[in-house]
């Protein structure tokens, strides 16, 4: 039960992951006749990455961990508002052993 307590702050992140990608795609059919090809393409890609991670969170595969840390590792960049919060998402993983959640084994041999 205390692993299930752990994780809500990370699944509450994946469902707002979730939300910021369905809500970037309606954002995008609605602005994509005044931006480039190429703009609609790396728009629409990020849209499916948010989806894609937020669901992996939320299903606690291994790719979602993947990719859960590949977004906080990009987030780091967003200097200062990203770098703060990707800096305390890290800190509270690493707390909590988040990485258990997802079907790791955590187990260290000394």
């Amino acid at each position: 039960m205390a692993i299930e307590a752990d994780f809500r702050p990370i699944r509450i992140f994946g469902f707002i992951l979730i939300g910021m990608g369905l809500y970037g795609e309606y954002f995008l059919s609605s602005i994509k006749s005044s931006m480039g090809s190429f703009q609609v393409y790396f728009f629409a890609i990020v849209c499916a990455y948010y989806f894609l991670t937020g669901l992996g969170v939320i299903i606690r595969s291994q790719w979602g961990y993947f990719l859960f840390l590949s977004f906080l590792y990009i987030l780091i960049l967003a200097f200062p508002i990203g770098t703060f919060i990707s800096y305390k998402t890290f800190k509270y993983m690493k707390k909590k052993q988040i990485k258990k959640s997802f079907g790791f084994n955590t187990t260290t041999a000394m």
